[in-house]
């Protein structure tokens, strides 16, 4: 993840924040964590339909949220795969993390997994 060193290290001078560095190592930390829950996730939904975004969700044993129906969009659809992943990643590794960060580094797992592809 040299990419996301270089990504924090280059818009570090700008915020000198003691808080905001322990924020982007807690992030740089939670990616590579957040790979693989990306990975899994996105070989099982590979056409992004809500029956591959339930059985996504009963892989992981967690509950499908209720808007989610057979006329969901892609907005809507993206959104349950980012709770989904965040959900794992919380659960499985940072269970005391503030959901912002966990969302932000499923995100950047997202793009950095999309640059390399």
């Amino acid at each position: 993840m040299n990419w996301l060193k270089h990504l924090f290290a280059s818009i570090a001078h700008i915020f000198q924040s003691p808080r905001l560095a322990t924020v982007a190592t807690t992030i740089e930390n939670l990616v590579p964590l957040a790979v693989p829950i990306v990975q899994d996730i996105a070989a099982l939904t590979p056409n992004k339909t809500v029956q591959q975004v339930a059985a996504a969700y009963q892989k992981y044993g967690v509950p499908l949220a209720q808007g989610l129906g057979s006329s969901s969009g892609p907005v809507a659809i993206g959104n349950a795969l980012l709770n989904l992943a965040t959900e794992v990643l919380q659960k499985n590794h940072a269970p005391t993390a503030a959901v912002s960060l966990l969302n932000t580094a499923v995100q950047l797992a997202l793009v950095g997994l999309k640059s390399v592809s």
